[in-house]
């Protein structure tokens, strides 16, 4: 199938840059001093967004809920049927932001770096450890589905067991787990190490085996190749150009933590949509060279090398392997599961 051929699904939105908080993992800073579209111009995407038949909104920041129009935008989507989700730090959600939640069947996504105090405020500050679990209330008492997200990092990567234990103590409906990427505020030194992100993978599966419960990994492909897909799911549809990153400038980006734009909505969502499919690096990342071990690896059609961004970032090409494939770091994977078993 031709680049042309390809209709987007879901866009992923930076609504805006702007966050009550300052982690130090955050990738979304870049975008702090970006002009965000008008309200008008967010409408209208939105209708732009219905009429080309996309059934998916994903909508991050910086913090989705201190944007001034998230309402009026999350009526637009509610009226054609769009579903929605929202990610967010949980600081500010009280009472009032739930029932706009609950009225347009808004999904939560909350952001939680482990099971403990001291863990979560080294990366997202002092006080926040104490408002994300009275945000969590709020979301349990108005009975909102939502699922947490941990980033998987050099500083929480040993807290994944007791992560999921709590998220499902919590009631969501499943731990969601992400690496972080070395972009943005996110130094090198707190993006984990391949045997680190194992590690955290290896034990968070060990104990959603024995609760019955669901693990959903972003941006990690490649662990098909290492966890039990009864358990947990690895989500990534970004080689297939189904999934759009819009930033809130209404630039569409090749992805989310890449600098590399390649249309703007404000000429149109479709124009835009067109531009970005019939780039160049777009048609790399949707056609990839693979090379081993991607080229004889019995996941490839799924995983087409894995995660570009990342491939990118190290390997300054889009056709991996992704740095974090277990295929070409096993000794470090046997390692980390050795670790996870005598543990």
């Amino acid at each position: 199938m031709s680049n042309d051929a390809v209709i987007p699904q879901a866009v992923i939105w930076i609504m805006n840059g702007t966050c009550n908080l300052r982690c130090i993992h955050c990738y979304a800073n870049r975008f702090i001093d970006v002009e965000e579209l008008k309200l008008e111009e967010k409408l209208k995407l939105i209708d732009e967004l219905a009429e080309c038949g996309v059934s998916y909104i994903g909508i991050t920041g910086g913090e989705p809920l201190i944007n001034p129009d998230l309402e009026q935008c999350l009526r637009r989507a509610h009226d054609y049927g769009i579903e929605c989700s929202i990610n967010t730090n949980a600081q500010c959600l009280d009472e009032k932001a739930a029932e706009v939640l609950e009225r347009y069947y808004a999904y939560l996504f909350i952001s939680m770096e482990g099971s403990r105090r001291e863990v979560h405020e080294r990366i997202r500050g002092p006080g926040t450890w104490d408002k994300l679990m009275r945000g969590i209330e709020v979301v349990r008492r108005a009975g909102l589905s939502f699922s947490t997200v941990m980033t998987i990092n050099s500083l929480n990567y040993l807290d994944a067991a007791e992560y999921v234990e709590l998220a499902e103590r919590f009631g969501a409906d499943d731990a969601c787990m992400i690496p972080v990427m070395p972009v943005g505020r996110a130094s090198q030194e707190i993006a984990p190490s391949t045997s680190q992100l194992i590690t955290a993978l290896k034990s968070a599966e060990s104990v959603a085996k024995s609760l019955g419960y669901w693990i959903n990994v972003w941006c990690y492909v490649p662990g098909k190749l290492i966890i039990d897909p009864r358990y947990i799911s690895t989500w990534a549809d970004c080689r297939r150009g189904r999934v759009v990153d819009i930033d809130p400038a209404g630039d569409i980006l090749l992805c989310d933590i890449l600098d590399i734009r390649l249309g703007n909505v404000k000429g149109g969502f479709r124009q835009a949509v067109k531009e970005y499919l019939q780039s160049r690096e777009m048609n790399e990342v949707m056609n990839p060279r693979l090379r081993e071990p991607c080229k004889s690896c019995n996941v490839r059609e799924s995983c087409m090398g894995g995660c570009y961004a990342r491939s990118y970032i190290i390997f300054k090409n889009f056709d991996g392997p992704d740095p974090y494939c277990p295929r070409i770091n096993m000794d470090l994977y046997t390692k980390a599961v050795d670790q996870v078993q005598k543990s």
